[in-house]
């Protein structure tokens, strides 16, 4: 099940309550973004349990990009103690994303 933000308003939400978790921003038509997402969704399973995935869509939640300074997709970001450590955009390699990711959750966790 896809935790999908509504509105900016629970993406503040889950920034101050949550602190250490991956927001995924793509438009859910791009065959890239529709490819990576369940690729991305057991890679922080079978690494990184404790991150949480968030979902945004940018035709129904334009504001939560528009905040970021998002304007390619899809779009990962990675908030580990309530700020943005990762960011990666388009064309990457979900294997230079897991060394990120592993270097600070390693330090948090």
């Amino acid at each position: 099940m896809q935790n999908v933000l509504n509105s900016i308003e629970e993406f503040e939400k889950v920034k101050k309550n949550q602190k250490t978790f991956v927001l995924y921003i793509t438009d859910g038509t791009c065959n890239v973004g529709k490819n990576l997402s369940p690729k991305l969704e057991k890679l922080l399973i079978d690494h990184f349990p404790k991150l949480k995935l968030y979902y945004s869509y940018v035709s129904n939640t334009p504001e939560i990009s528009a905040q970021l300074s998002i304007f390619i997709i899809p779009t990962i970001l990675v908030f580990l103690e309530g700020k943005l450590y990762i960011q990666k955009s388009r064309s990457f390699s979900l294997e230079e994303l897991k060394q990120e990711i592993d270097k600070y959750y390693k330090l948090i966790f």
